[in-house]
């Protein structure tokens, strides 16, 4: 009887990490995981890719490495996000044997501006994040005969129960409009915000290990594509959601906050902000100003892999960040003043 695949997946314990790990342990493949800080498992292991060799009982055949570990901050430096996102896959591809299948995790924002991840300079995109995962990208069509490369939007939980082992990256939103932090919503209420569960990647990433080795690089995007809910009906959910958990709980309502466009908050609200506005909510301004362009895509992705309707997800996966971050949710938000 042939064994199953011996599968290694990197970042493990991360969103994304562990529910490919435990879809692929599922479906009856010998699944390891393996990050920078490692597991309660016995089958994950600590191993900082890129800085330190990979611990011994790593280094055995593998069928297929799914490199999902990513530094996903959009404020690193150009330096600090090429040590991060693209230096360990150099290094995992150095280590990796060229039978070993490789199936990497990108972004569908690595195309940046122009919508090609060609660009090498940093002005072509976004911000440091989205130039690092097209550099990845990038590196595998130089360095690999074959593999392939998953893009996908933002991500929410298990469509079950919304479900995430780490609610970060756009869970900024809910706490801010908990704790007040951000006194607008600067975007564009009919732009496209595409989602997708963790249960869409992971049972791709199946799929993909399941079948055959792709000729040459092969490209995968999920999401919804022009059937991705607009900004106005997310952030219509997300409040529906939050709201839901307080109400149950004995705590005020959250308020709907306006619609500003990122010309009008530029021109009129940062200036007013940085002339009166203590340095506390000045950072939290700041840091808000990276989610503007993210909020105002006109243009839907296209897709090859379109995922199924995202809206009763985004609502649980929101009572599920309540239920897990209750003080915060708690927070009734005190009005802005100078």
């Amino acid at each position: 009887m042939t064994p199953p695949a011996r599968i290694l997946v990197t970042g493990a314990t991360g969103a994304v990490g562990g529910a490919i790990l435990r879809r692929l342990t599922a479906a009856g493949y010998d699944a390891y995981g393996a990050s920078s800080r490692g597991g309660s498992s016995p089958r994950q292991f600590a191993w900082r890719i890129g800085t330190e060799e990979p611990p011994d009982a790593l280094r055995v055949p593998w069928h297929a490495v799914v490199h999902c570990a990513a530094d996903t901050r959009w404020n690193l430096s150009a330096e600090e996000s090429e040590q991060a996102n693209v230096a360990p896959l150099r290094a995992l591809l150095k280590w990796m044997d060229q039978s070993t299948r490789l199936i990497h995790l990108s972004s569908s924002y690595a195309t940046g501006l122009t919508g090609s991840v060609e660009p090498t300079s940093s002005d072509a995109y976004r911000n440091t994040y989205e130039w690092s995962k097209a550099a990845a990208e990038r590196l595998i069509a130089a360095e690999r005969s074959t593999a392939d490369i998953v893009r996908f939007p933002i991500v929410m939980g298990a469509r079950e129960d919304g479900f995430l082992d780490r609610y970060s990256g756009f869970f900024w939103l809910p706490s801010s409009l908990c704790t007040g932090a951000v006194p607008a919503l600067v975007g564009d209420a009919e732009a496209y915000l595409d989602i997708v569960s963790t249960d869409d990647i992971a049972e791709h990433i199946r799929e993909l290990v399941g079948g055959d080795r792709p000729a040459g690089v092969r490209l995968s995007v999920l999401g919804r594509g022009a059937g991705a809910p607009r900004v106005a009906e997310a952030f219509r959910t997300i409040l529906a959601a939050l709201n839901s958990w307080r109400a149950e709980n004995g705590v005020p309502g959250l308020e709907q906050l306006r619609y500003v466009s990122a010309d009008q908050w530029n021109r009129f609200y940062l200036p007013f902000a940085r002339e009166y506005l203590d340095r506390a909510q000045l950072m939290r301004v700041t840091a808000f100003q990276a989610y503007q362009s993210y909020l105002s895509i006109t243009e839907p992705f296209e897709v090859t892999h379109r995922a199924e309707p995202i809206t009763s997800t985004l609502y649980r996966s929101m009572r599920r960040w309540a239920e897990t971050h209750a003080a915060t949710a708690r927070r009734v938000p005190r009005p802005w003043r100078p």
